[in-house]
């Protein structure tokens, strides 16, 4: 089983494989687009300037950390 990549990983691969992508796979550059944009956010809390995100505050990274207590939620 693979570990876990780090955020830094994941976007070195996402970015490498977007420069190998076809810039006419439109839907392919789009998903590669998209999944820099969430790790960009992860690791720095900072939304995407495309257009979407206006209004909305920028947000403190989790730094990985993830709330497990679900009973909270009943």
């Amino acid at each position: 089983m693979k570990t876990t990549e780090n955020y830094e990983q994941l976007l070195a691969r996402f970015t490498k494989r977007l420069a190998q992508t076809n810039p006419e796979d439109k839907e392919r550059v789009s998903y590669l687009k998209g999944c820099i944009d969430t790790v960009q956010y992860l690791m720095t809390g900072k939304l995407p300037r495309d257009g979407n995100h206006d209004g909305m505050k920028d947000h403190q990274p989790s730094h990985g950390h993830v709330r497990r207590d679900l009973d909270s939620l009943d």
